[in-house]
């Protein structure tokens, strides 16, 4: 599970290892459009379709609404309570394609 929802079903903690292994999906998926990009001798800049991707993804609000629904919760962003170590390991992930 991607997160855990306390007993009092008023806050998600988004779980470090389930969280990161989402992130290399994304990260298979970016570094085939970018094999095909290459391949096809087209141009394009890692770092700002990594960030489309996440952009796109808006993974935190997938995990809140899948909750709510799921849980019959009424969640919202402010109640992962790990929310700013989280976006640190998406911050990490886009690093990476900075640097390429």
């Amino acid at each position: 599970m991607i997160a855990t929802l306390n007993k009092s079903k008023t806050a998600l903690t988004i779980n470090r290892q389930e969280f990161k292994l989402a992130l290399s999906k994304i990260d298979e998926g970016i570094n085939k459009q970018i094999a095909s990009l290459k391949k096809a001798k087209q141009s394009y800049d890692a770092s700002e379709m990594a960030q489309e991707v996440i952009n796109e993804a808006n993974i935190f609000e997938a995990i809140i609404e899948g909750f709510n629904e799921a849980e019959g919760t009424n969640l919202k962003l402010t109640d992962i309570t790990n929310l700013d170590v989280a976006q640190g390991w998406v911050d990490e992930f886009l690093e990476k394609y900075s640097e390429v």
